[in-house]
């Protein structure tokens, strides 16, 4: 009971810091494009197009050991554009101008063929609708004209102006009299003296008009055009997986434990066998015998012992001829966290590997970075379970490095 509680805390415990983990890493769901499997030139290839917020991790994206359509499918790359996103809309704005005439010709010469537009975030330029152009009076002023006419009247006996009328008509409007100019046409003798006997009247008439005319004019003109505002940058990423057939007998880890089971039974048959030989036997004998086969499965259980220790670690397998195959197992360092695949170099046939780390080594290092290198070049590989029912197990993972080092 001791024991299955203290398992229980462990299991909590364990998965309390990596549920926080994966809640800091759908602080930014990433939204998938699309997924794509093609076949070039005898290859399976399956790419995956994610959209994301700038500030996601891209490693978060990756799929280990990926499995689809009868394909195991190994992380090949990770190809990355920039997305300047923006919000664009159409949008009128209206501007008003004061002028003294409604020439159109001088509106036009004072209206700006574009404006530059830049409210709540929103930039563009807007252009000249000529068909928006309108022109109203703005205010009005008082002017005075003077409307006149000048007539003639002759045979006038006398510059008298009585004879002349005081009022004339133009325009319809009265004018008044406001001044004659008067001359002599005829002269004639009274006694010795000669005197005018004909006179000829130039009559001058006139009237103040006041009217009120514009003073001001007012134009409305509409610019039109679109206008955005930028939006949060996201990021597309293109992952690429490249698959090998998985075979009848799947994985590598279900052959394993088939093959180990298979042991196990063949083991206890023997086992079976040879009790059954003993109790038909001589007491003494099987005493004897009984001794000395608990002596040899003393010794067999630390041979098996000291082997399952050595296997602890990394099991790293290559594929050959469409098949996994291991070529060799490597203990993980508690302070660099590195696998070197250049002590392996003469079994390598591909650049293609499968990991599978034991359960109490991917406990130490979940959550952490490893590293993997073959020659000159490094990969890392980020150890984050897929799921929470993945704890406390092997951890595989798929990888592609270097070029081919041996060949047959």
């Amino acid at each position: 009971m001791k024991k299955k509680l203290f398992l229980l805390l462990l299991l909590l415990t364990m998965s309390c810091p990596i549920k926080t983990t994966f809640a800091e890493q759908t602080e930014s769901i990433p939204f998938l494009i699309s997924s794509d499997q093609k076949q070039i030139e005898g290859s399976i290839f399956l790419t995956k197009v994610y959209e994301v917020a700038e500030d996601f991790d891209p490693s978060a994206l990756v799929e280990n050991g990926y499995e689809k359509d009868g394909y195991l499918f190994a992380y090949h790359k990770t190809d990355k554009k920039m997305n300047e996103n923006k919000q664009t809309k159409e949008l009128s704005e209206s501007i008003a101008i004061e002028t003294a005439t409604d020439n159109k010709e001088g509106i036009l010469n004072r209206l700006p063929q574009t404006i530059d537009y830049n409210k709540e975030d929103f930039t563009g330029v807007l252009s000249l609708e000529h068909n928006s152009i309108a022109t109203e009076v703005a205010a009005y002023k008082t002017q005075n004209t003077t409307l006149s006419t000048v007539k003639e009247y002759t045979e006038l006996m006398a510059a008298d102006n009585s004879y002349i009328p005081q009022t004339a008509e133009k325009e319809g409007q009265t004018l008044q009299l406001t001044d004659v100019n008067w001359a002599v046409m005829g002269t004639g003798l009274s006694g010795d003296t000669l005197v005018p006997t004909e006179y000829k009247a130039t009559a001058t008439y006139s009237k103040t008009i006041s009217d009120k005319v514009p003073s001001s004019y007012v134009t409305t003109a509409i610019y039109t055009g679109t206008v955005s505002k930028p939006e949060p940058t996201t990021i597309t990423y293109t992952l690429t997986y490249v698959g090998t057939p998985i075979k009848e007998n799947s994985t590598i880890m279900e052959k394993a434990e088939k093959q180990a089971h298979k042991q196990i039974q063949q083991q206890e048959e023997k086992e079976t066998k040879a009790i059954k030989e003993m109790k038909q036997g001589n007491p003494i004998f099987i005493k004897m015998l009984f001794g000395a086969f608990i002596g040899v499965l003393f010794s067999s259980g630390m041979v098996l012992l000291f082997y399952k220790k050595s296997q602890k670690g990394v099991k790293i397998c290559n594929l050959q001829d469409e098949e996994y195959i291991c070529i060799g197992y490597q203990k993980m360092n508690k302070s660099d966290f590195i696998i070197d695949l250049n002590p392996l170099h003469e079994r390598i046939q591909s650049p293609f590997f499968y990991f599978v780390i034991d359960k109490y080594t991917a406990k130490k290092l979940y959550g952490k970075t490893i590293s993997i290198t073959l020659h000159d070049e490094t990969k890392e590989q980020m150890i984050i379970p897929n799921s929470i029912s993945e704890y406390g197990q092997p951890y595989c993972f798929m990888l592609e490095i270097g070029g081919i080092e041996h060949e047959e």
